[in-house]
């Protein structure tokens, strides 16, 4: 069942990757770079209306997985309700927000007279706030573990979401067309995200929560909430600092680096993405002594996963960004390998994060995260003034290495686990991920940034294809992969005590 979860909720992701990945040339060749920066700093900034929710909708799905094994439906409808009035709440206050603040985005920002930037800035929190209706509906199936259709609802939102993008591309190169032809097709996107909760849920579907369950979901969201706002700070708020002390267009070069991260960071949450209402519903069913084997299966499994995606990313990034784009803006080349890096180092906190929140410590997960943000503004702000861009990636990088280590050092000590269970999924993995990497980084120096599309593409698809071969093989069999994943032949038998 984690395994065909996992699997859904792959799909429809990548395949918004996918779709991001082909639109981002086609908005920079009719939007401009500017604008193009514009949209991305005005979305970052809009994603801060999530923290006036107090944490409630990235909570309910561990809600109502814990519901679920209680056999408690009334409770799982209030969680539906509570989510549905939070969204309306924050996106109606967000809305009177972002009308106010357009004069200040556009005297900063420029590129967009203060009409244009009003009206963008709304686009900007609808778009939120639809998504956030949605995210709320697919609660139901991702608490009950029944992540298919969901997701099915999820791939169908993207694609609607892809086609009037590009339909407002082609007729318009306005960033006002292009934002309100988002704000229509979140609004479609709603009607499969309702059928697909309606698949699984019988009516009525929601009902007010009352004061118990609110008490009860902010106690837990709260301290979740903690966490959001520190990865809005390591996440987020970089690029809105590069476009006011560098300028928008060094931000629309950091928008596109990052985003090649993002894609290979949330591909590689993937691999525990499944696990938060699992853990909750095999803790509540089992208890707490299932945790240690759940982490010491997951973290093998997950890192064996992650690691080659962070690090194909970071030795095919010359030939990607021009295969992408045509060719590589500014340090763009430069920065995906430094920023993959960071991120590869903090995916080894996945599952211990899952499965803490899984087992109702929100709170841990949420201190560390104050930390690295905490970190993070401080290294920023020293490196920056001397470094510039580069600053702000060192910055970033340096707190999520020093947060990473000390969030294992605290999971392990809570839950009494050796050291041991942490380096038996990190050391072994790693070494092979970086290991078959290095024939083709040596091989991205040698040949530079491609002349054009066509020899980038070729280049990008023998290194993927090579390394991603070779490690496989390799993977397989040192039994590091998913029984499902294993390489064709390879599927040996385990040794006692080895981890599925």
């Amino acid at each position: 069942m984690l395994f065909k979860n996992t699997v859904a909720q792959s799909g429809s992701l990548l395949l918004g990757y996918l779709f991001s990945f082909l639109l981002a040339p086609i908005m920079i060749s009719r939007l401009g770079l500017d604008k193009f920066g514009i949209w991305a700093v005005t979305g970052a900034v809009a994603t801060y209306a999530g923290l006036l929710d107090l944490g409630i909708g990235r909570s309910l799905a561990r809600f109502v997985a814990v519901f679920d094994a209680e056999g408690n439906e009334q409770k799982i409808r209030q969680c539906l309700g509570l989510g549905l009035l939070a969204v309306t709440t924050v996106g109606a206050g967000a809305a009177v927000a972002a009308a106010l603040a357009a004069p200040l985005l556009s005297d900063q920002l420029g590129v967009l007279a203060t009409d244009e930037m009003r009206i963008v800035a709304l686009a900007a929190v609808g778009i939120w706030t639809l998504n956030g209706y949605e995210d709320v509906l697919s609660v139901i199936g991702i608490g009950k573990r029944q992540m298919v259709p969901p997701n099915v609802s999820s791939a169908i939102s993207v694609s609607l979401n892809f086609a009037f993008s590009v339909a407002a591309l082609a007729m318009s190169t306005s960033l006002v067309v292009y934002a309100l032809a988002n704000v229509a097709a979140g609004v479609v996107a709603l009607v499969p995200a309702f059928f697909a909760m309606r698949y699984l849920w019988a009516a009525p579907y929601a009902a007010l929560p009352s004061r118990a369950l609110l008490k009860e979901v902010l106690a837990f969201s709260v301290k979740n909430q903690i966490g959001w706002i520190a990865d809005l700070v390591n996440f987020q708020t970089d690029k809105i600092i590069i476009a006011l002390v560098v300028d928008v267009r060094a931000a629309a070069v950091y928008e596109i680096a990052s985003r090649v991260v993002m894609a290979v960071r949330s591909a590689a949450i993937l691999t525990v993405s499944a696990l938060i209402p699992t853990a909750a519903a095999r803790i509540v069913a089992e208890g707490r002594q299932v945790i240690g084997e759940m982490y010491r299966r997951y973290m093998l499994r997950s890192c064996s996963i992650s690691f080659p995606l962070f690090m194909l990313a970071s030795v095919s990034a010359p030939f990607l960004l021009v295969a992408w784009l045509g060719r590589a803006p500014g340090d763009s080349e430069l920065l995906v390998p430094f920023l993959t890096l960071a991120f590869m180092a903090n995916i080894t906190t996945g599952v211990g994060s899952t499965i803490a929140i899984g087992a109702g410590h929100p709170g841990m997960v949420s201190l560390n995260s104050v930390m690295v943000a905490a970190l993070n503004i401080v290294f920023t702000l020293a490196l920056a003034p001397f470094f510039g861009v580069w600053g702000v990636v060192g910055g970033t990088f340096l707190a999520l290495l020093v947060g990473s280590l000390r969030f294992t050092e605290r999971f392990l000590k809570l839950f009494g686990l050796p050291l041991r269970d942490f380096l038996a999924g990190v050391l072994p993995t790693g070494a092979l991920a970086v290991g078959v990497a290095l024939p083709f980084a040596l091989l991205a120096i040698l040949v530079g940034e491609p002349s054009g599309r066509l020899p980038a593409t070729l280049l990008l698809a023998f290194t993927t294809g090579a390394y991603g071969l070779v490690y496989w093989i390799a993977a397989s069999h040192l039994d590091y992969l998913p029984e499902k994943l294993r390489f064709p032949g390879l599927r040996r038998a385990r040794s006692i005590g080895s981890p599925r």
